[in-house]
């Protein structure tokens, strides 16, 4: 069971599950991580969209977890390179009111995710 489902109440539901995206297997490294630590990132970290909040979680032995209301909701920023862009992927910083920020990269489908984020957010409004 994914972390995210286990924490979301009965009345509660997913709107958009958010996942990082292939090309962290690209990335030049040892032989050892070459394939299972960028296999763990990718099995471990999810970023999802809920009818009340978001929440962003990853690791498994250290787990970390960002969790917004979406009434306290303030801003979401996407950034895409051509190349990002051209393979469905992006950073994604999530902003509270207050302060509180998360960012989520590479995330596929990141424009995905920015707009089941506004549209849930609009509904709790």
């Amino acid at each position: 069971m994914r972390y995210v489902d286990s924490i979301v109440a009965p009345e509660e539901e997913i709107l958009h599950r958010g996942r990082l995206h292939w090309t962290i297997f690209l990335y030049p490294s040892a032989f050892l991580t070459l394939f299972l630590l960028p296999l763990a990132r990718w099995l471990t970290c999810e970023a999802v969209v809920t009818s009340r909040r978001i929440v962003i979680a990853s690791g498994f032995l250290r787990r970390s977890t960002f969790e917004l209301s979406l009434s306290r909701f303030e801003s979401i920023r996407v950034e895409q390179s051509l190349l990002a862009r051209l393979l469905g992927f992006g950073s994604v910083l999530v902003v509270g009111v207050g302060g509180g920020r998360q960012a989520f990269l590479p995330m596929a489908r990141p424009m995905a995710f920015r707009k089941a984020m506004v549209e849930a957010a609009r509904e709790v409004d």
